[in-house]
């Protein structure tokens, strides 16, 4: 049996496995899905790290405008300040000529933020429609731009031998198939004091009670068989706000979704050589400034800590 046959199987399996959460036997469900998938492992994670895309590409096909995006007034006319004041806390004048690399770039909002603040930007995303999207954003800017499609995994295999001064991941890498090889990946794109910023999904933030929760919503939401019942699931849950629907697609749609302590990933960040390692933003979510070495060389960059509320906390944004 040919591997693609094996796949199907066992993604007909799964199907067959979640569609069965309609009619309540939730307990059954997810015990049969650890089973088959501590024998299948290989194929499991292949299945989901293939779905996990594949929604994100419906995502950015069909759900790229809302709150936060590019579409968003308010957003796009902050986006620079919020890298600069509140994520990175560097200040805005050191990104002028520096070489970003926008890694999981989504349809452009974080890449069109470094080019206002004149970045030299690389997008790379591991879907086409999204890069398309980034690419669309970039065309107002004089800088030197340039985009791949890639898998965070495959990184080396992909991008010319460059290094980068600054290496920005937000909200990607905990979706990813291989998490540690693509954290490898990351670091072995930044120059010798490089720096590296990453969102991850916080574990402080929703319980494991709460998390089995979701996951078990996660497999509902993917059983669903049409795309209009998928979108009526995602609006009742943003309360009826069509701006939101996009920020509750992250949190149902894709199968893979890690949640991390700050301690661990400094203790991984450690491991790798890393000796300044900031959370910048205070919150239950995790938002990491690393600074490879020679970590004196930014203090007369640096910024102080932003007080809240965030920009992801001004809700009534719209009206400001």
């Amino acid at each position: 049996m040919s591997f693609k046959n094996i796949l199907k199987g066992l993604r007909n399996t799964v199907q067959d496995k979640i569609t069965s959460l309609h009619t309540g036997k939730e307990v059954n469900t997810l015990y049969e899905l650890l089973y088959q998938a501590t024998h299948d492992l290989d194929q499991a994670i292949a299945i989901t790290a293939t779905q996990t895309k594949d929604s994100f590409a419906h995502q950015w096909e069909h759900l790229k405008e809302g709150q936060y995006l590019l579409s968003d007034p308010w957003f796009k006319n902050n986006v620079s300040r919020i890298l600069s004041e509140e994520e990175i806390q560097i200040d805005p004048k050191w990104f002028a000529g520096k070489n970003v690399l926008d890694v999981g770039c989504g349809n452009g909002r974080w890449s069109y933020g470094f080019a206002e603040l004149g970045a030299n930007i690389t997008a790379v995303d591991v879907n086409e429609v999204a890069i398309e999207e980034t690419r669309q954003a970039l065309t107002p800017f004089d800088v030197q731009k340039s985009f791949y499609v890639s898998s965070i995994e495959d990184l080396s295999h992909v991008l010319p031998q460059k290094k980068y001064d600054l290496v920005f991941c937000w909200g990607v890498l905990h979706h990813c198939r291989q998490f540690n090889k693509g954290l490898d990946e990351l670091v072995r794109m930044l120059t010798s004091n490089g720096l590296l910023y990453l969102y991850l999904y916080g574990r402080e933030t929703v319980s494991y009670r709460d998390d089995l929760r979701l996951f078990k919503q996660r497999l509902y939401y993917n059983s669903l068989p049409t795309a209009e019942l998928k979108y009526k699931f995602l609006l009742k849950h943003a309360k009826k706000d069509p701006s939101k629907v996009h920020n509750y697609h992250d949190i149902y749609a894709p199968l893979i979704n890690r949640r991390f302590l700050f301690d661990d990933v400094e203790s991984m960040l450690k491991l790798r050589g890393f000796e300044d390692i900031t959370q910048t933003i205070n919150h239950s979510e995790v938002f990491v400034r690393a600074i490879r070495s020679h970590a004196n060389d930014y203090q007369p960059w640096q910024l102080p800590r932003y007080q809240p509320p965030y920009w992801f906390e001004h809700h009534d944004h719209k009206n400001t």
